[in-house]
């Protein structure tokens, strides 16, 4: 399709020559929006600019203070339409300063251009204008332009091709591209009530396959999305749910997905599983943990655990049963591990070097030094030999705790004293260095 707008023929330049007019209010806002100075002393004062910026920087006047310079750019975007067209412009505004008056340097950056069922982008790319948009970039990342009467901008819109659409007064313009493109399918779910799934079309869901979203789509599923806040998603749960043999239940959709009925045991009826779940008022998360628990625990599921009366208090004991279970290993294992580092147990030095003989110890020594040892990451990683923790602590008095040494692969990881302070004490150090030649020798250590 082609116009007196978009043309095949046209050239990037063309569109910017014919671009909409901003009104001088909008230059004004730009110029306003960036920073200012004021040189003075006691005899003279220059002020750069007359504007009522939004920041002003006063200087102290000097022979020596430098009045011609470049300050810093900005980008600044503005919406225009006609019933027509739509124009998203970016502007690019540079300060800078002659002989302590501020100047202004504005041009055109990036255009796009919406109209005839099409979405131009024209960008300044040296030495002309081309296809496409450049990016607004500062020293360090790309910058977002400032949008000019942002929280108003949409009405704007109210005579243009997607004035029957309903837009957020402070939503990106950026999304204008997509809107345009699928502003029949958001009028169409606007229309018969459908404002969730409408808002996703609108604010591009990464979640939905717009490739999906045709218009025969949306006539079957119209007497699902009605009058409702069903978001796309839901209607795949409804279809999961019909395909276990039942219907679904209003509200579902805020506790489950498609995706998780299939893990849903087969002896509760999907529908009397769906009013469980609503009773419980809790997602399929801790339900679907709560089995797992069971599994872990080996007890089978039955008509007294499937679906226990106070679901939060069932998951509850099934953790606190589990962890008793993992405490229990964890226990035989640091037995385990302090009769073969037992005769590591010894003094060198001023120094007594103490073996943790269980997962409280650990607990203790991280308290008392208030540093991380006591984590469970420590606990299972010394549990599972994948390190080993020595207290050093001192020969007079061995049940204090002083310092936590970890050691890995016959080397020294860290010695931390109280909140994590690194010891430098050359006499700690060599005495710490002699148990580890010990621990090597007898290879027990890691």
């Amino acid at each position: 399709m082609t116009s007196s707008i978009i043309s095949a023929n046209k050239k990037p330049i063309d569109y910017v020559n014919s671009r909409l007019k901003p009104p001088k209010a909008f230059f004004e806002w730009c110029y306003q929006s960036m920073r200012t100075y004021v040189w003075a002393n006691k005899q003279k004062t220059i002020v750069a600019s007359d504007r009522k910026h939004s920041s002003v920087i006063t200087k102290r006047l000097t022979k020596k203070s430098r009045l011609t310079f470049y300050d810093y750019r900005n980008y600044f975007m503005i919406v225009l339409a006609t019933s027509k067209r739509i124009e998203l412009q970016t502007y690019k505004v540079a300060s800078y300063f002659d002989n302590g008056k501020q100047r202004f340097e504005t041009e055109l950056f990036n255009l796009e251009v919406l109209a005839s069922d099409q979405h131009i982008k024209v960008g300044r790319f040296l030495p002309e204008y081309g296809f496409g948009l450049k990016q607004t970039m500062g020293p360090f990342s790309k910058i977002y332009p400032e949008v000019f009467d942002k929280e108003q901008w949409t009405k704007r819109l109210n005579k243009s091709e997607l004035r029957y659409i309903r837009l957020k007064d402070n939503m990106w313009p950026e999304l204008l591209g997509d809107v345009y493109k699928r502003r029949g399918k958001i009028e169409f779910l606007q229309k018969i009530k459908a404002n969730e799934f409408a808002e996703q079309l609108i604010f591009h869901d990464c979640q939905i396959d717009m490739r999906k979203i045709t218009d025969t789509f949306l006539r079957e599923t119209k007497s699902f999305f009605r009058n409702t806040n069903y978001k796309y998603s839901d209607y795949f749960l409804k279809l999961a749910i019909e395909k276990r043999g039942g219907k679904m239940v209003p509200g579902i959709e805020q506790l489950l997905n498609a995706s998780e009925v299939e893990q849903l045991p087969d002896t509760v009826g999907i529908v009397k599983m769906q009013n469980y779940l609503l009773k419980q008022a809790t997602s399929f998360w801790k339900y679907r943990d709560y089995i797992n628990m069971l599994k872990e625990l080996d007890l089978p599921l039955n008509k007294s655990n499937v679906l226990p009366k106070d679901l939060t208090e069932a998951h509850d004991k099934a953790l606190e049963a589990l962890n008793a279970i993992k405490r229990e290993v964890v226990r035989t294992e640091f037995e385990e591990r302090a009769q073969e580092m037992q005769q590591l147990e010894t003094t060198i030095g001023p120094y007594a070097f103490v073996i943790p003989k269980s997962a409280d110890d650990l607990i203790q020594e991280g308290n008392a030094l208030h540093h991380c040892v006591g984590g469970m990451n420590y606990i299972n990683q010394y549990a599972d030999k994948k390190t080993t923790i020595i207290f050093v602590r001192p020969k007079e008095a061995p049940d204090q705790p002083k310092y936590t040494a970890e050691v890995r692969q016959g080397e020294i990881v860290q010695i931390q004293g109280m909140f994590n302070t690194a010891p430098i004490s050359d006499e700690l150090r060599t005495a710490v260095s002699q148990w580890i030649e010990k621990a090597n020798r007898l290879k027990v250590a890691n």
